[in-house]
């Protein structure tokens, strides 16, 4: 009863889903996008929501031919829906850039060896003696794909699809024939006869019905979606707000300029008079909330004795965003302390914060190098230029003042009142909002003030040497006043093209609604030719926006440039090329206003309003109870995943090449049983592992054989292991008669998977992060993070090296994982950083568990507790006597660290070894303990 109460208490869990999700992973080759750069060259971005698909849905108990169904037609079976639709990544993986026959042969090949176990692939080429799979089957089932293409759906919240979306699968082209390649070469289509979808006739020798499927105007329109209108809207208004406070900044800079000439002009009497210093932007010393100044975003915030604290460590920015946007010049003091943190231990100040954009300064406590650093935002995508970077010692528990001085794009640092680094930003700057941040960190916040920077505030030097002062002379004001007044006109360009953009939209909404509505509205032209002409406007207004930007940048370059210099010269030309290019666009813009034209661009692509249905028909005949190897071929993937061992070696190959199963009964038995009760997955696995052959122990000694277990031929009558005359006597034997456990009478032994050895070695130290979900994780931050192992980025080149000594899975193709022995394995789980430290913290943790109530020593208790946790039972005698004296060892050793040599170049760890010479012994019997073949070993 135990048992089995265990049994259900691990299906339940939220973690038999990753799991379980990892296992299937391998067997659909679930990858990461590949590529270099931001170019994709492999599989698709986002594909992570293909992955938790798997995991929601063996959680939720899925039944496996729905799932099926959903991940090679899930588009066809519920368009509308996006939860279903992340299932089609399953085909979206395979895309492949350079070369589609390539990613549809990938596709043939693999949704045969994967759902039916037969190597259609076999027959690309050229039709074989004896083989039931002809040369055209092989493209008639290629046909089933050849419509399909990829695309990434918005999602809500997000517009910009490289930072997130929706990766699915579409029919793009009806029409798309499939040819036979002669002999396989895509160079000699056989195009005298177009090939119809079609699976092998031997597994289906009736006909084949096809249906197309009509899609729903949100389906093949996005533009529609509700989510998509109102953040589209959104949008825009926050470009009208966003360009009306820059143009509001510009008239500012305006009146400052002509103040800085009027005070210049002044006797200095009364210049003293008007220098009264203005109130600061922002003054806080983080006693106490200040809704009025911040907007509180992700973290762990608490105010506690005067400053404000931060304890949420990992990879995120916890951060608090001020409420207004600050001065476009300003001068500003953070002061802070870093305590700690699992890696980055960063803490910073970021402006011009607007969406997908910011600049920013931050000191990092990182173990593997502290600095200083200035970095940018664009796009979401950060730079870390290298001349914003200074190499400082930075302390955890020390308090410091981050000084940032910034007059447009040049940035002054300091650090306690010390400058540190002078650097002018690549890009022009854009209005924003100010944050202070810590990232990977916890930290304290004790004080910020920011003030508008003086105008006679003196920077440093820029990059490039130049020397870069305040505004000192009369013709330097007048200049000043010139440049601000120009800087205001086109903030006042760039308002009305925001205007005009956001009633762009505002009429495109109802056109795209009368359009497509169900009946068809009688206002749909009358709508859509109202939509076009405000495009057409909007247009305009861009166009005299960019008009007067390339006239000004003429203006700028001709100022700057140098008599006889080959450089300038080619300055000018370029800026005199882009303005008569702005003047051709502003003259075709001005006359397109004159058009009645009603066509106006959508919200979104449009893609075709049907699909071919090909694809639901083939994965209904795949997950169809008449088809005879869905359910085998599953069923041996599940058993052998419990085993180590399947019923048919071959588990991608169950055709004529292909190895018979051990036991065809059993296969069958299970298959029926699988189908019947609904393609349950969890009943499945409850009914394999609660069996008396799954519960069998592992050691040869505890297991017995009877002659009456035995159907094999090839075990003589004569053998010595048999005892003829009583034949319900145990063999005495076993391992003689049938060495590789053919007929179950052991559990065979095997090794944990790669992804399953680092996570059980956070489990164990109880630092595992049981975070469900979210996108890729970098590879590289395998030994510091604390999520699973399924969250990390797997692709082409893209694994954690860790993983990969321990055999994970090819994206390539990996139907079975192999198990190599290496002494690099070894070598990771004894010195890798996260070996280090979870043994370290291990110790910590069951030292701290020890009752001494039981009579015996602090390192007897230890030991087993040691043993208890990391290989699941007690220490016998004489490993107890062993384990004391290593101890005993060790803390002599440590305490006289002079007989000790010194190990360059270990890794870099964040948990530092204990002083304590017995507790830095007992540290070093954890991570042997972590290396017992025991620890990686399943019996």
């Amino acid at each position: 009863d135990a048992y089995d109460k265990l049994v259900d208490k691990l299906l339940e869990s939220p973690h038999y889903g990753e799991r379980w999700g990892r296992h299937w992973m391998d067997v659909w080759r679930y990858s990461d996008w590949a590529g270099y750069g931001q170019e994709i060259r492999q599989s698709q971005r986002h594909i992570w929501r293909w992955r938790d698909w798997i995991v929601e849905s063996l959680n939720r108990d899925k039944p496996y031919d729905q799932m099926i169904v959903e991940m090679l037609a899930g588009d066809e079976l519920a368009p509308t829906d996006p939860d279903t639709l992340r299932a089609t990544g399953f085909l979206a993986r395979s895309w492949f850039k350079f070369n589609r026959n390539v990613w549809l042969d990938n596709v043939v090949e693999h949704t045969s060896k994967a759902f039916l176990g037969i190597t259609l692939n076999c027959a690309r080429c050229h039709e074989h003696k004896y083989d039931p799979i002809e040369q055209q089957e092989y493209y008639q089932f290629r046909a089933f794909f050849e419509p399909y293409n990829v695309r990434t759906d918005r999602v809500p919240g997000q517009p910009d699809l490289v930072q997130d979306g929706l990766p699915r699968v579409y029919d793009a082209e009806a029409n798309a024939q499939t040819f036979l390649f002669a002999r396989g070469d895509e160079a000699q289509p056989v195009k005298e006869k177009a090939l119809q979808p079609a699976v092998p006739a031997f597994l289906h020798p009736g006909e084949f019905r096809v249906e197309s499927v009509a899609l729903p105007a949100t389906a093949h329109y996005p533009g529609l979606r509700p989510f998509v209108q109102q953040e589209t809207l959104a949008a825009d208004e926050a470009a009208v707000a966003k360009s009306r406070s820059a143009l509001d900044q510009a008239n500012r800079a305006v009146e400052q300029a002509k103040l800085r000439l009027a005070r210049l002009a002044q006797p200095p009497a009364e210049t003293e008079k008007t220098n009264n210093r203005p109130e600061p932007f922002l003054a806080d010393k983080f006693a106490a909330a200040r809704p009025d100044a911040w907007e509180i975003g992700p973290g762990e915030w608490k105010y506690e004795g005067g400053r404000l604290m931060q304890s949420l460590v990992g990879n995120v920015e916890c951060r608090l965003r001020s409420v207004r946007e600050h001065p476009r010049d300003f001068s500003a003091r953070f002061r802070f302390k870093i305590t700690g943190g699992d890696q980055w231990r960063s803490v910073g100040l970021s402006f011009d914060v607007a969406e997908g954009q910011s600049h920013g300064v931050y000191l990092s406590a990182y173990a593997g190098g502290p600095k200083l650093q200035i970095y940018h935002t664009l796009g979401g995508t950060n730079d870390y230029p290298a001349a914003g970077t200074k190499s400082l010692p930075v302390s955890l528990g020390r308090e410091y003042v981050l000084g940032v001085d910034v007059r447009d794009q040049l940035v002054n640092v300091s650090v306690d009142g010390s400058l540190q680094l002078a650097y002018r930003l690549p890009r022009p700057r854009t209005p924003g909002r100010l944050t202070v941040w810590a990232f990977d960190a916890t930290a304290e916040f004790m004080e910020l003030t920011v003030d508008e920077l003086p105008v006679d505030a003196r920077l440093a030097e820029d990059a490039t040497g130049h020397p870069v002062a305040a505004v000192t002379s009369v013709a330097e004001a007048e200049a000043a006043i010139r440049r601000t007044k120009a800087e205001a006109a086109l903030a006042a360009k760039q308002l009305l093209t925001a205007e005009a953009k956001y009633r762009s939209a505002q009429t495109r909404i109802p056109a795209d609604n009368a359009r497509f509505a169900q009946p068809p509205d009688p206002r749909a032209d009358e709508l859509s030719a109202v939509a076009a002409r405000a495009e057409r406007e909007a247009t305009a207004r861009e166009a005299e926006e960019n008009l007067l930007r390339a006239e000004q940048q003429l203006a700028d370059t001709q100022a700057n440039a140098k008599p006889d210099n080959a450089k300038s010269k080619d300055g000018v030309a370029s800026a005199e090329k882009k303005l008569n290019e702005a003047r051709e666009k502003h003259k075709a813009a001005q006359s397109a206003l004159a058009s009645t034209d009603s066509k106006y661009t959508p919200l979104s692509d449009v893609y075709p309003t049907t699909s071919t249905g090909r694809r639901l028909a083939l994965t209904r005949w795949i997950a169809g109870r008449e088809n005879p190897l869905t359910a085998r071929v599953a069923v041996n993937h599940v058993w052998m995943r419990h085993f180590g061992r399947p019923l048919v070696p071959t588990v991608f190959d169950f055709g004529m090449n292909g190895q018979p199963p051990t036991h065809p009964e059993l296969l069958d038995w299970l298959a029926v049983e699988f189908m019947e009760h609904g393609w349950n997955m969890k009943r499945l696995h409850r009914l394999i592992v609660t069996s008396n052959t799954y519960r069998m122990a592992s050691q040869i000694a505890d297991c017995g054989l009877r002659i009456a277990d035995l159907t094999s031929s090839d075990t003589k009558p004569d053998s010595p292991e048999l005892q003829l005359n009583d034949p319900q006597s145990a063999i005495r034997n076993p391992q003689s008669v049938d060495p590789d456990n053919i007929y179950l009478w052991r559990q065979n032994p095997r090794r944990m998977e790669a992804e399953i050895v680092r996570d059980s070695v956070l489990h164990v130290a109880g630092q595992l992060d049981a975070t469900l979900g979210g996108p890729d994780i970098d590879h590289n931050l395998g030994l510091t993070s604390r999520r699973r192992s399924i969250y990390f980025r797997t692709a082409y080149e893209k694994q954690m090296t860790f993983l990969t000594l321990f055999d994970q899975a090819s994206v390539t193709e990996c139907y079975r994982r192999s198990e190599s022995v290496v002494p690099q394995q070894a070598l990771a789980l004894a010195n890798s950083q996260m070996a280090q430290e979870q043994s370290r913290l291990l110790a910590r943790k069951l030292v701290e568990s020890l009752t001494t109530a039981s009579g015996m020593s602090v390192d007897e208790l230890f030991v087993n507790a040691a043993f208890e946790t990391v290989l699941g039972r007690c220490a016998e005698e004489a490993e107890m006597s062993e384990c004391l004296g290593f101890l005993a060892r060790q803390a002599d050793l440590l305490a006289n660290p002079t007989r000790l040599s010194a190990v360059q170049g270990g890794a870099a760890t964040t948990v530092k070894p204990s002083g304590d010479a017995r507790q830095r012994a007992r540290e070093n019997l954890v991570l042997v303990l972590l290396n017992h073949h025991e620890f990686v070993t399943i019996r």
